[in-house]
Formats: structure tokens, C-alpha cells, sequence
């Protein structure tokens, strides 16, 4: 029994199977324990019984104020102090990275990986299920710590999304929280259930609330350690202007490419620049950025080059390739890499194409801190993803969320009243209503019961005017035919009208038609779609993009978290394909004014916001002509159950 133990003790590790851990609990409550690691498998990840069982391990600690790890979990290390109280593992080597592991094997592998690998560690947890300690707790803990650098995450999923984008928020602008996140496709999240007892939530929410939060995604488990070489040894870049050098144009082609995948081009190299390059390199260089040097490359022009490209106000980092071609003096040359590039303001990375003539010069650079990567693509992934991170984090310093939402009393009581009634599913009138409230522009819409009625309207605000059904049972009223455009006269007017209902008639014969719906026909440039739908997990989220009929087909949407603040509108407009459209315009269609839709989207946030009966909200299309703007059709969905609806305040 632990009570026999006379000393006081610091920490219990706990390897007995999951029906005594709440006994022994008990036992670390009236020994006045603080702190324990559960490794016992058989929680909630093995299924009811466990979960029971792991509820109350959970209660038990909650009232004798301990705090554990796990259960399911491998242990921890903590090299500062010399601490290894992980399961079966050597211990790991010193360092300034912390890395947490939510998957045990992978935490295995990882740890003798980085051994063979020379990689140290301050601290290394096997986080488990999560029952007490979580992801938030462990990333608000590391960012304190002075000895941590970097943190590195292997994640499947998230409990708490709330306490995680608020310790990620403090952190992140002091130090990187680097993520590996696992469940991408449908069949990788439902293994990610299986395996972690959660939810694991749309991976479109998880990639929008790292950006959110200043945490950099990576791809997989080599680039988290990819990363850990780029941002532990080199300045983080100032921006995304970089410049590539190689004795080799195939690598050089790589790097290009590479850097076209994400959407961003290779510094263009000044006049100047250009000039002194020209007068030191031979007559057959490349002329153009990759900067091939020639197969022939010494030492002496490596530096040569770099030198002049280190003082290059218009490159951000610089990417080196080495080749063992027949004149290259690999070891010498990583001599050369080293002088150049230390003290330097700009990062610079190391690519060293091959095998055993490079190994000499390999050991050189690493000894000397110089990040060095097998393939061209790393190490170009590496250096556009850590200037993500001075990107993200510049945006979560300038993320002024808004604590409070603007309530207006008379949309409180009209969304009310629609609930009291049941009427959970609004109309195209309604929802009009609601966004003119929030100063978002509608097109003039009024509902005709009769043709005679719909023939006046139309005459009254003039033609062209847009004819629609106004029907609770048909949300997708283009697909039911039911939605007539460049209706130009009363003759037109009074066929549309009846086209409508015979269509409606024969989509859905039992249909509750409460009218026809005729507006002002609008004409824009673009078509955007502005729509918000709530996720158990984490909670309501907005969505901006390119919208009309075929947003299903094209996806070019971007997804944020409410409430918006400016700088994160405006990122959510810019991270979609056709911001390059709205901001540049195309052929005949002039260029639109940003700061108009960060407006909206403003407001739409401010809406959800202030009304969490608010469940799903879409407005598409929305028709942007330069600076004016018309919400043209809309729907919105309310729940009878009202709670908070942000992760975020």
C-alpha cells in the first residue's frame, strides 16, 4: 500500500490494471499526493466500461486535488532535472525542445528516432487520454519555461478546444507550437476515435483554429522535426522572399517548384544584385534566381555568392545546395556555409544532395548549427512554413477579439418569437430582415400572395426584377426551378409567376408556399458566399468564399471562428483563390473594395455572436460590384437550445 511509505512523496507512477487505479487513488488522497502518471490502458479508448472507469479516476483526483497524466499513457521525461518517468524508455538526450505525444507508439519511436538522431529534448510527455491533463495545460506549463525553445505536438484530436486556443494564444507569440495533426481523411478520423476515445471533429476546423491561435501545421512527423532544425538554429525569416543557390540545375528546378506549390515565387533578384553576380560568377550561370553556380562551383564562389546575397535587401533567407559533382569540395565548401551564414539576420539552410562524399560535411554543419536538410522540397517547406510563423503570429497580436456582442433587442425578440412558434427554419424575408439589421446590404425583396400583387411589386421597384418561391420546404430553390433572373417586363413577370408554382408543385406536391418572393434584380462582378454552421466540438464558425451554384464544386473557402476581428476577416478573404480577382480584377470586371467585405464580414460575425439560437447561417450569393455590395438570397437556421457559441471569448 502506498499509506506505508513513510516519506512524503512528489509522484506516483501507475502500471496496475484500470479497476484498481480509483482504489489506489484513494490511497494518494489521505497520502496528500499531488501528482501521478496513470500508464493503465482500458479507459474510455477501450469503451463504456472504461470510460466509466476513467470518470471516476477523473472524480477522485478532482477531490483530492491531484493532477495525472493518462490513463493509456507512456510516462514523461524531464531532462532538467534528470527525470525519466516514461515506460521502458532510454532516456532522452538534453535540449531546448518539448515534445507531446497523444499516441504512445508513436512516442516510441520518436524517442529512440531523436536518440540515434542526436536531438535532445527538456521535456517529453506521452499525454494519453487526456483525463485530466491536456493539451492546453501542458502547452500554458511549457511556455512558461525558459529551457523550452520549441514545442512539438503529434495530435489526433482535442477535448477542450477552448483552454487549447487560449494557452496556444499566450504562447505562440513568445515561442512556436509546431503541430503534427493526424486524421486528415474520413478513414484517419475514425481511426483517430477508435484509437483516443474522441471526436475527431472536421480537420477543415482543426487547420482554421491552428492559424487562429499562431500554431504552425505541418504535414507529418519529419517536418515537426524538420521544423525543430529550422527554428532552433536560425532566425525566423522577415518574409517570403527567398533565394535558392545550387551547383546543380536539377535541384535548383526542385526548389521552384516547390515553392510554386505554395503559391509563392523565388525572389526577384534587383539590378544591383544581378550585376555584382554577373561579375563574379562564370559567363554560363543561370541569370535568374535559383542561382545556379556551375557544376564546377569552388568554395571561394559559394561564398562569393552568398555573400552578395546576404546583402541583398530583397532576400529574406537563402536555401544552399550541394552537390558531389567532380570538382566539389564538400567539406570545405560547409566551412565556407558556416562563415558566411553565422551572425547572420537572415536564416540560411543547407541541402546536401547525397550520400556517403557528404558525410564529413554533414557532421560539420550539424556540429556548427547550421540546419541541414536531405532534399530541396524540406528544405523549402521548412523555410516558407517558419516564416508562417512569424506571419500567424503577427496576426494573433493584431487579433483584437471583440469580449462583447452588439445585441439589438428587436432581432432578439423577432428570433424569439420565430422559436416560441417553431419556425426554426426562416424564410428569404426573414433572414433579410435580420442582416439589414447587422448593416448588411440586402437587395429590396417583398413577398406577393397573388400574381396581381407580385405584378405591382415588380412594377414598383422596376425591372429587371428576380422571382423566387417563398417556402420553408424548398431550401434549394434553383434546383427545384423555382428561381427565374432578368424577368424585364409585366407580360414576363406574370409567366415566371406561374412557372414558380407549377415547379414548386412538382419538386414537392405537399410544400408550403407562402408567396412568391420578387426583388431588384442586381448586377455584380463576382459572386461570394458568406455561411456559418455550428460543430459540437467547436462551436460556431464562419465560412467566406466563392459562392453562386457551383460552391460545392469549386471549394474555394476559407474558415474562421467567431466573433471576427479585422485582421482575421481580412485573412479569411485573402486565403480564398478569388481574392487575386477581387483585388486585381479581371477583364472587364474592376477590382473590389476589401475593406467593404471585411465590413460584412464583420457584421455577420457580430450576428452570430449575439444570438447562439442562431445554428446554421447562408448567405450565397453575395453580388460584389467594386465598393457595393448585396446580400441576394440567405437562409438561417435557429435551435431551440441556446449556450455559448465561441471558443474564443
Amino acid at each position: 500500500s502506498i499509506l506505508e511509505i513513510p516519506d512524503q512523496i512528489d509522484l506516483v507512477i501507475i502500471a496496475v490494471p484500470i479497476i484498481y487505479v480509483p482504489q489506489i487513488f484513494d490511497q494518494l488522497g489521505k497520502k496528500g499526493v499531488k501528482a501521478a502518471v496513470v500508464i493503465s490502458a482500458g479507459g474510455k479508448e477501450a469503451g463504456e466500461e472504461g470510460r466509466k472507469i476513467e470518470q471516476t479516476i477523473k472524480q477522485k483526483a478532482d477531490r483530492y486535488g491531484i493532477r495525472f497524466l493518462g490513463p493509456n499513457c507512456l510516462g514523461f521525461a524531464n531532462t532538467l532535472i534528470d527525470l525519466n518517468a516514461n515506460f521502458g524508455l532510454d532516456k532522452p538526450l538534453k535540449g531546448k525542445t518539448a515534445f507531446i505525444s497523444q499516441s504512445g507508439a508513436l512516442f516510441t519511436a520518436i524517442m529512440d528516432w531523436a536518440l540515434q538522431e542526436r536531438i535532445g529534448f527538456s521535456y517529453a510527455v506521452s499525454i494519453g487520454n487526456m483525463a485530466d491533463i491536456d493539451f492546453g495545460d501542458l502547452i500554458r506549463y511549457l511556455g512558461g519555461k525558459n529551457e523550452v525553445e520549441t514545442i512539438l505536438i503529434y495530435m489526433e484530436s482535442l477535448f477542450d478546444p477552448e483552454k487549447f486556443a487560449k494557452a496556444c494564444r499566450a504562447v505562440t507569440i513568445k515561442k512556436p507550437v509546431v503541430i503534427a495533426k493526424a486524421g486528415k481523411s474520413e478513414t484517419g478520423q475514425k481511426a483517430a476515435v477508435s484509437h483516443t476515445g474522441a471526436i475527431a471533429g472536421k480537420d477543415f476546423l482543426y487547420t482554421a483554429l491552428f492559424k487562429r491561435v499562431g500554431a504552425l501545421r505541418v504535414e507529418n512527423i519529419l517536418q515537426l522535426f524538420d521544423m525543430t532544425e529550422a527554428l532552433s538554429k536560425k532566425p525566423v525569416p522577415e518574409g517570403s522572399r527567398f533565394a535558392v543557390v545550387t551547383n546543380a540545375g536539377g535541384p535548383g528546378v526542385m526548389a521552384a517548384d516547390q515553392f510554386d506549390r505554395w503559391d509563392i515565387q523565388p525572389a526577384k533578384l534587383s539590378e544591383k544584385t544581378m550585376e555584382k553576380l554577373n561579375r563574379i560568377l562564370p559567363p554560363v550561370w543561370s541569370h535568374n534566381n535559383p542561382v545556379d553556380i556551375i557544376g564546377d562551383a569552388p568554395p571561394e564562389r559559394y561564398m562569393k555568392t552568398l555573400d552578395i546575397l546576404f546583402d541583398a535587401p530583397e532576400v529574406d533567407g537563402i536555401i544552399c545546395i550541394l552537390t558531389p559533382q567532380f570538382m566539389t569540395k564538400p567539406f570545405e565548401s560547409a566551412q565556407v556555409f558556416y562563415e558566411v551564414s553565422k551572425d547572420k539576420k537572415k536564416p540560411f539552410y543547407s541541402v546536401l544532395l547525397g550520400g556517403e562524399k557528404l558525410q564529413k560535411a554533414r557532421k560539420y554543419l550539424e556540429e556548427h548549427d547550421i540546419p541541414v536538410f536531405e532534399t530541396p522540397e524540406e528544405a523549402v517547406d521548412s523555410m516558407f512554413t517558419a516564416w508562417r510563423y512569424r506571419y500567424c503570429t503577427d496576426l494573433v497580436r493584431k487579433d483584437n477579439i471583440p469580449a462583447k456582442a452588439e445585441i439589438k433587442n428587436e432581432i432578439g425578440e423577432f428570433i424569439k418569437s420565430k422559436i416560441k412558434q417553431e419556425q426554426l427554419l426562416l424564410t428569404e424575408l426573414d433572414v433579410k430582415k435580420i442582416l439589414k439589421a447587422y448593416s448588411i446590404p440586402v437587395n429590396p425583396t417583398y413577398n406577393a400572395e397573388t400574381k396581381e400583387e407580385a405584378l405591382k411589386i415588380a412594377q414598383e421597384i422596376g425591372y429587371p426584377v428576380v422571382m423566387k418561391i417563398n417556402s420553408p420546404d424548398i431550401l434549394h430553390k434553383s434546383d427545384a426551378g423555382c428561381v427565374i433572373l432578368n424577368i424585364s417586363n409585366s407580360k414576363e413577370a406574370e409567366k415566371a409567376y406561374e412557372t414558380i408554382i407549377q415547379n414548386a408543385r412538382s419538386y414537392k406536391k405537399d410544400a408550403t408556399i407562402e408567396g412568391i418572393i420578387v426583388e431588384k434584380q442586381v448586377e455584380g462582378d463576382f459572386e461570394l458566399i458568406i455561411g456559418s454552421s455550428y460543430d459540437s466540438l467547436f462551436r460556431q464558425y464562419i465560412m467566406f468564399g466563392m459562392g453562386g451554384t457551383m460552391v460545392e464544386f469549386f471549394k474555394d473557402v476559407s474558415f474562421d471562428f467567431i466573433p471576427l476581428s479585422e485582421s482575421f476577416a481580412q485573412e479569411m478573404i485573402s486565403s480564398t483563390k478569388i481574392y487575386k480577382l477581387l483585388k486585381e480584377g479581371f477583364r472587364n470586371k474592376k477590382p473590389v473594395e476589401i475593406k467593404t467585405l471585411v465590413n460584412i464580414l464583420m457584421n455577420v460575425s457580430n450576428l452570430l455572436h449575439s444570438y447562439p439560437e442562431i445554428k446554421e447561417l447562408d448567405i450565397n450569393p453575395v453580388v460584389v460590384k467594386e465598393n457595393q455590395v448585396w446580400a441576394v438570397d440567405g437562409r438561417i437556421k435557429l435551435s431551440l437550445e441556446k449556450g455559448k457559441n465561441t471558443i474564443l471569448v
